[in-house]
C-alpha cells in the first residue's frame, strides 16, 4: 500500500466516531444522512482516483445509527462516472458530460446496497444520486429514477 492509501484508510477510521452518533442523539436528531461513493461499495475503475471497495465504513456507520436509534438515509453522492463534472460526485471534471455516467453500473450498485441494508428497519431510505447536472436530458433522468427506484424495491428495500 501506497501512502496515500494508507492516509485514506486511517482518515475513513475516523471521519465519524460513535461518539457523533451519540451525540446527534443527544441533540435530539432522528436521523442521520449518510453520504459515499460508488467506489465505496465497489472497486474503482482503473485510472479513476478513488480507493474501495470500503463497506466496513457504512456498516460501522449503520450499525452506530441503530445502536443509538437513529434512522438512516443512504445517499449515493457519487456514481459511476458522475451525475455531473462538480466536486460533490467525488471530484470536478470539466470535461464531463452526461453520458460519461455509467447508468446501468449505478443500478448494480444500488441493487448492492438495497441487498445489504434492506433488512435494517433503521435504514429508511436510499438517495439514488446527488445534484445530478442540468445537462442530464429530462427524459433520461427520469428513466433512471423509474429504475432506479425498481431496482431498489426489487432487492429488498420497500
Amino acid at each position: 500500500k501506497g501512502l496515500s492509501v494508507e492516509a485514506l484508510e486511517q482518515h475513513r477510521g475516523q471521519h465519524f466516531t460513535e461518539r457523533d452518533f451519540r451525540e446527534i442523539r443527544e441533540c435530539g436528531f432522528n436521523a442521520v444522512r449518510i453520504p459515499f461513493g460508488y467506489w465505496v461499495v465497489r472497486q474503482p475503475q482503473a485510472g479513476e482516483p478513488y480507493v474501495g471497495p470500503a463497506l466496513e465504513v457504512l456498516d460501522q456507520a449503520v450499525e452506530w445509527a441503530g445502536q443509538y436509534q437513529l434512522q438512516v438515509l443512504l445517499d449515493l453522492h457519487g456514481n459511476p462516472g458522475g451525475e455531473s463534472g462538480d466536486h460533490p460526485c467525488g471530484r470536478a471534471n470539466p470535461r464531463w458530460t452526461w453520458r460519461n455516467w455509467r447508468f446501468e453500473e449505478s443500478l448494480e450498485v444500488l441493487a448492492e446496497v438495497a441487498q445489504r441494508y434492506g433488512g435494517y428497519e433503521h435504514v429508511t431510505g436510499l438517495q439514488v444520486c446527488n445534484e445530478p447536472s442540468e445537462k442530464v436530458p429530462v427524459d433520461t433522468l427520469v428513466n433512471f429514477y423509474t429504475r432506479a427506484i425498481a431496482t431498489i424495491r426489487s432487492n429488498g428495500m420497500p
